[in-house]
């Protein structure tokens, strides 16, 4: 009677401490402190999908924690893995994010810089153009175009100032690709206007 009267209190006591178990604070602070982490190196924006997969486990890690607040006899094992899980996608978000965001930058510098060359290119252009009657107003209208170029390749240089990187990128690539339309039509136009000028000087 003895033997069966310990065993049933050492049972007991094991479903007491089962069920007062307390949910893993220390492993809910790790976690969300990585999370925190990961938000402050925007890594929605860097890193979505590392990003995704660390809220996911959080949510579940929560959801599961509930769970067991609610039961008699709690286990908080699973939670812990899930809260595992959301600390290592939430460190790798964070080290993606600070990767992709540094070769953004360096895409946006390199863009811009492209940018400002194709620009100074189509002025030259420009300057050299053939004036004619005919082509005066076009002339005139690139020469605009190549202003707005200008503004729009400060503001790309603004965002970049601002660690908007997409648009930094986005809006050189535009400039560049103007202004290099630009330039090479000036180039077209010369040599058409040379041909009929050394057509004329055969003539003679």
């Amino acid at each position: 009677m003895k033997r069966v009267t310990l065993l049933t209190l050492a049972v007991l006591i094991l479903f007491v401490a089962v069920g007062c178990a307390k949910p893993p604070q220390e492993d809910i602070n790790a976690a969300q402190a990585e999370m925190d982490r990961a938000h402050q190196a925007n890594a929605d924006t860097w890193a979505p999908t590392e990003a995704k997969a660390a809220e996911e486990a959080m949510t579940a890690a929560q959801a599961e924690i509930s769970a067991q607040n609610d039961k008699w006899i709690k286990n908080y094992d699973k939670a812990k893995e899930l809260l595992a899980q959301a600390k290592q996608n939430a460190a790798k978000a964070t080290e993606t994010a600070a990767a992709a965001k540094q070769q953004a930058k360096a895409d946006a510098e390199a863009a811009i810089a492209a940018a400002d060359t194709a620009i100074q290119t189509a002025e030259a252009a420009l300057k050299t153009a053939p004036k004619t009657k005919d082509s005066a107003a076009d002339l005139k209208l690139m020469e605009n175009d190549l202003t707005t170029l200008r503004s729009t390749l400060d503001s790309a240089k603004a965002a970049q100032g601002s660690e908007d990187y997409k648009k930094a990128l986005e809006s050189a690539n535009s400039v560049k690709d103007q202004a290099t339309s630009m330039a090479n039509q000036i180039e077209e136009a010369k040599k058409k206007h040379a041909g009929p000028a050394k057509a004329g000087t055969k003539k003679k």
